[in-house]
Parts: C-alpha cells; sequence; structure tokens
C-alpha cells in the first residue's frame, strides 16, 4: 500500500481562487478553465490587470454539476445485457447465417474471371 504525501487545505467557501488553483480543483488544464470563464460556464471576477478570480463556491458548484452530468450520462447509456443476448438457438442460428453469406462470397469471388 502506497501512501501519497497530499496536504489538505481548509478555505471559507468565499474563497478567491486563482485561474490556476480552480483549474487544479477540477482537474483541467488552465486554458480549459479560461475557456470556461471565457464561455460563461463559470463566472469570475477581474483584479488588477487582466487577472481573473474565481470563487470556491462557483468552482464547487460546477464540479457537483458536472459530476451528475456525467453520472446520468452513463445511466443514459447503461444496458441490460441479459435482454440483448441472443438465446443459444438464436445465436447458432445466427452464427450459420454468417458463414453460410461468408461461403457463398468466397464462391462467387471464385467464379468471377
Amino acid at each position: 500500500m502506497t501512501t501519497r504525501d497530499e496536504g489538505i487545505t481548509v478555505a471559507p467557501h468565499n474563497a478567491l481562487l486563482t485561474t490556476q488553483q480552480a483549474a487544479d480543483l477540477l482537474v483541467v488544464s488552465r486554458p480549459t478553465l479560461v475557456k470556461l470563464i471565457d464561455d460563461g460556464v463559470l463566472p469570475s471576477e477581474t483584479s488588477g490587470v487582466r487577472r481573473r478570480l474565481v470563487k470556491l463556491t462557483d468552482v464547487l458548484s460546477y464540479r457537483a454539476q458536472r459530476r451528475e452530468q456525467q453520472y446520468q450520462a452513463l445511466m443514459a447509456d447503461e444496458v441490460d445485457y441479459d435482454e440483448e443476448l441472443p438465446d443459444d438457438l438464436q445465436a447458432e442460428q445466427m452464427l450459420r447465417s454468417v458463414r453460410a453469406e461468408v461461403a457463398a462470397t468466397r464462391r462467387n469471388t471464385r467464379l468471377d474471371p
């Protein structure tokens, strides 16, 4: 078992994060985070010359929303494989049909000059 030497940071929910800190929290690149800000997905505040700051609460809300969307997408793609699989007789008939098609294609290929 390996241990990870990661620190824990406690911050108030109204804390402001740099774009790099927010990107690290979301596990995305800084340019991706800046694109989210530019697209209006994440609100930001400007401090100084072109320095953008993001509220921790906004980042946490976005992360929760994104995670929920991912779960919903996974649930939408969920398939009950037992219902989709053919029974043994159907599978055998399908296999015979495919083999017959392959054999016919080979015969036709040999007969064509």
